[in-house]
């Protein structure tokens, strides 16, 4: 069983796979603004969700957990940007037929703190109370968390009360997605 989580970033998207409990693949796809046109902006979203989803078509993950939008955040360029790439990397895994998930930033917290609003220092020191595992990166740090909500969902682990909430809060949304027919995307003609 392999469980993928994704934090998208403009600047440093996480992404950890992990395989039965264990990491088997980490990292951080890292990019800038190339240019102030919009053609670069989108450019810039194209490569990231390329980076991000196509090449992890070789190990098909099992689901995919992917950050939800901070709607609180306060560069609404940059969340106009990011709500931009979440989209894209819902429309490539929707395409591949990966089953995916969006997690708000408050359940993920939830998640690996037991609260909704813990810093980031709080979430790398909990990952390593809780799993054994050091991230330096906060980006990663939450991918894994994210990888492990996901895990939770398609087996039966063992997890604390605020887990559980989380795990099955999201877990209705996969279970609706799962349960209704594949709907075919149609291209207008031109």
């Amino acid at each position: 069983m392999i469980s993928l989580g994704m934090d998208l970033s403009l600047t440093a998207t996480g992404i950890v796979k992990i395989k039965n409990g264990k990491i088997i693949d980490r990292r951080l796809i890292k990019s800038k603004p190339t240019g102030k046109k919009p053609i670069d902006e989108l450019m810039r979203l194209l490569q990231i969700a390329d980076n991000s989803v196509f090449s992890e078509k070789v190990n098909d993950p099992d689901i995919v957990a992917v950050e939800g939008l901070a709607f609180m955040a306060r560069n609404t360029t940059a969340l106009c940007q990011l709500a931009g790439l979440n989209y894209l990397i819902r429309e490539r895994l929707y395409t591949l037929d990966i089953p995916f998930i969006i997690v708000a930033p408050s359940s993920l917290k939830k998640f690996i703190t037991g609260k909704g609003n813990s810093a980031k220092d709080v979430i790398l020191m909990e990952i390593y109370k809780r799993y054994g595992e050091t991230f330096t990166d906060d980006n990663e740090a939450d991918a894994f968390g994210l990888a492990k909500i996901g895990e939770a969902i398609l087996k039966k682990t063992k997890l604390t009360i605020p887990q559980q909430e989380v795990v099955d809060m999201v877990k209705q949304q996969y279970d609706r997605a799962n349960a209704k027919k594949r709907y075919s995307v149609r291209m207008p003609a031109l």
